[in-house]
């Protein structure tokens, strides 16, 4: 039998290590534990003394996962494993002292075959989805079909966060009922997906909502959700399965949940959001992204108008909905004017929880290219060197690009409350410093708390002890 060990730095429950997990326990072992230095995994390391130390990881963190594994690979001489979006999407990463192997794409049935051939003896260097360093040389693997029917898959593994102890809000629980998204943003990843996985079958997948109910039941039963959070890209693209799923929920599940839609999507329906409310949806999340309609459309290929946005904010409140917005600063080509008009817009649809982040340069996203081709970025641009937070600064060389890091740290505020914004335009005028950075956090939280409807005592010892990897350098 042998071991597989997932170390990282955040209290947070992913879904990732969760799947791979369930799947390699059928006939091996896996654990997981939580530390900021190596000799925090020390106690694990001796105890489990894990074959395999695993790492799910995004760029920013990967600095930390990098430097953990070097540690712990001269010390205990285990392989390791790093997947997520860095590796995948980065796969030069390869090349880092410490990484053994990374695994692009979807990762269940990879990390599967790697801990089976390391039980048997087995040669592991052709393994499909992952890269492998041996002896200096390394063997580049194409990614294997994608797995069309993901209710294959075991369920994940919750029990693997038990390593967060009693301190940790576990009331809220993440499921998915698809993967895939059918959407181009250029900000995001999935058109890269797609092209890894171009000829290697459907890139959307969606659940049979049987199982997803099956699923929520060990949730509610077994681990006492109070609260679910469907963390599919878009949830219910598909509206006929959408109702039929719903009814089925609110009869069997009828716990409170929270969902991400798009703004076209829910006034398309008159009756979508009405639905959604009705199975015993408090909040959902949809992305704005710019308040400027040429930058979301040309710039992010986001395909939504600025008419899309007002009418589903208004199906939202004549609902009974909260929502979150999700909205980012210092993309590339935009203006200080064009980042002040977000917040308009936040305030004109009356969102009830405004978030946004700072644009990161992710590697082989497609506004990345677009900002290295107009000269935002470097051409020797190196991912070391974005921040281990979209919340912290940014890699762009634009106008103006220090006033709008500031703008950043009041967005929330000017939302909220409209009336700072004439000292906001002033503050934003001085130099970044800890104090902005501190401002926000305590915004970020109280928006976080209330969106997500977390626990106040256990949310707030989340952020004091998870401070450093959120806001800081």
């Amino acid at each position: 039998m042998a071991k597989l060990l997932f170390l990282q730095n955040l209290e947070y429950e992913f879904l990732g290590p969760m799947y791979i997990s369930s799947m390699v326990k059928r006939s091996h072992a896996c654990a997981l534990a939580v530390g900021e230095t190596a000799g925090d995994f020390a106690q694990v390391m001796d105890s489990f003394k894990p074959d395999v130390v695993g790492f799910s990881i995004m760029t920013g963190s990967h600095r930390w996962a990098r430097d953990i594994a070097k540690v712990l690979k001269d010390r205990y001489k285990a392989l390791t494993l790093f997947g997520g979006a860095h590796p995948t999407f980065f796969p030069e990463f390869i090349e880092e002292d410490g990484v053994d192997i990374i695994c692009r794409g979807e990762g269940e049935e990879a990390a599967l075959e790697l801990l089976d051939a390391l039980d048997t003896g087995r040669n592991f260097s052709a393994i499909a989805n992952l890269y492998v360093k041996r002896d200096g040389k390394v063997f580049k693997n194409e990614v294997r079909p994608l797995e069309q029917d993901l209710d294959a898959y075991p369920f994940p593994d919750r029990g693997l966060y038990d390593a967060l102890g009693a301190g940790a809000d576990r009331s809220v629980r993440t499921i998915l009922t698809s993967r895939g998204c059918m959407f181009h943003c250029t900000f995001c990843f999935e058109d890269s997906i797609r092209e890894l996985y171009r000829g290697r079958g459907q890139h959307m997948r969606v659940r049979n909502a049987d199982k997803v109910i099956e699923e929520l039941r060990v949730l509610k039963d077994r681990y006492q959700a109070k609260t679910v959070y469907f963390c599919d890209d878009v949830f219910g693209v598909n509206r006929k399965w959408l109702y039929s799923f719903l009814e089925a929920y609110k009869k069997e599940i009828d716990l409170d949940f929270i969902c991400l839609v798009r703004a076209d999507i829910v006034c398309a329906d008159e009756k979508y959001a009405a639905k959604l409310k009705k199975a015993g949806c408090k909040t959902v999340f949809f992305g704005i992204e710019s308040g400027s309609e040429f930058l979301r459309n040309t710039v992010l290929n986001k395909r939504l108008k600025d008419k899309d946005i007002y009418n589903a904010a208004r199906l939202l409140h004549e609902a009974g909905l909260t929502f979150r917005t999700y909205n980012i600063v210092g993309l590339p080509d935009e203006t200080l004017d064009d980042a002040f008009n977000t917040i308009r817009m936040n305030i004109r649809v009356k969102a009830d929880y405004p978030w946004c982040s700072i644009f990161s340069p992710y590697p082989r996203t497609a506004l990345t290219q677009y900002a290295r081709q107009k000269g935002y970025l470097e051409k020797d641009f190196n991912p070391d060197s974005i921040s281990s937070s979209f919340f912290i600064d940014s890699r762009l060389k634009l106008p103006q690009i220090r006033r709008m890091e500031n703008l950043h740290k009041f967005f929330q505020t000017a939302v909220l409350w409209p009336w700072t914004l004439p000292l906001i335009k002033l503050l934003i005028k001085l130099p970044p410093n800890p104090l902005f950075r501190l401002w926000f956090g305590t915004i970020y939280f109280y928006v976080f708390l209330k969106s997500e409807k977390r626990s106040f005592l256990k949310t707030i010892g989340f952020a004091l002890r998870n401070y450093q990897h959120l806001l800081k350098k």
